[in-house]
């Protein structure tokens, strides 16, 4: 009697649970033979497996520091279809192998935490941040971007600034970031948010005014080595960023309490 497609897709999975008992040693056990790419994949995912639970292809590729095709590359080298096949793998190790630790001992460890970023966001450049708050305000444009979980934080600074009467675009996908990058004149202003500043991700959009960015162009940030600084006139490192990869989840509670910070710092100078 022939099996039905479904049944043979759950004898395929069975079959693979078999073989990568232990997926962490079978990427272990890759690594010489991934490329450079697949390795950035693979150093993160040894890093923070956990991540694998809750991030999308597009998420763990930015974190990672690479593409999608990449992450792509990676899983098929393992023996995966895709992500997708991969993802559901990770999820069965790391259930099989969580150690659960006491909720209260994780709630002081983040709270501590974002007490310590709090108090690191005092001690941002003064002087940096005045050019930012002037730009923003000069009756010229404000382009503002955020792609993915960078989108939220570029959104609130843009509701914001609006409510303040000041005058923005926003976009929070590649394509609608592409045809605005091509209006920005050299008087405009330029805020990026990027929580990984992955180079890779934004460099199409931003190939309109690579070699004529305005000299107000701001790049925020949480990682202190992104590749983005390279481009943009000004950058703006967030505190968090260990805490960030730590965290299970998007990380865009520290980038929209900068918002709050910058937007009623504005709001004092009106």
């Amino acid at each position: 009697m022939t099996k039905s497609p479904q049944r043979i897709k759950v004898n395929l999975s069975t079959m693979q649970r078999g073989i990568f008992m232990n997926i962490i040693n079978a990427i272990q056990q890759k690594t010489s033979h991934f490329s450079k790419s697949e390795l950035k994949v693979s150093d993160y995912i040894l890093k923070y497996p956990e991540h694998v639970e809750t991030f999308t292809i597009t998420k763990l590729a930015d974190r990672a520091g690479t593409s999608t095709s990449a992450v792509l590359r990676f899983c098929q080298s393992l023996g995966f279809n895709g992500y997708k096949e991969f993802r559901f793998e990770m999820i069965n190790y790391l259930r099989n192998n969580r150690h659960h630790a006491d909720p209260r001992d994780m709630q002081s460890i983040f709270l501590n935490d974002y007490t310590k970023i709090i108090e690191q966001l005092s001690q941002l450049d003064s002087k940096l941040m005045k050019q930012l708050e002037k730009a923003l305000m000069a009756p010229t444009m404000n382009y503002l971007l955020g792609v993915h979980f960078s989108a939220l934080p570029a959104k609130e600074l843009f509701l914001g600034l609006e409510d303040l009467g000041i005058l923005s675009l926003y976009a929070n996908d590649y394509i609608n970031a592409a045809h605005l990058t091509n209006t920005i004149s050299d008087d405009a202003t330029l805020v990026l948010f990027s929580i990984s500043g992955n180079k890779s991700n934004f460099s199409h959009l931003l190939t309109a005014i690579d070699n004529n960015m305005p000299q107000n162009s701001f790049l925020i940030t949480m990682n202190p080595k992104a590749a983005l600084m390279a481009n943009f006139k000004h950058s703006i490192v967030l505190p968090g960023s260990s805490f960030s990869n730590r965290s299970v989840v998007d990380a865009q509670a520290v980038p929209i309490l900068f918002v709050e910070l910058l937007l009623n710092l504005i709001h004092e100078q009106q």
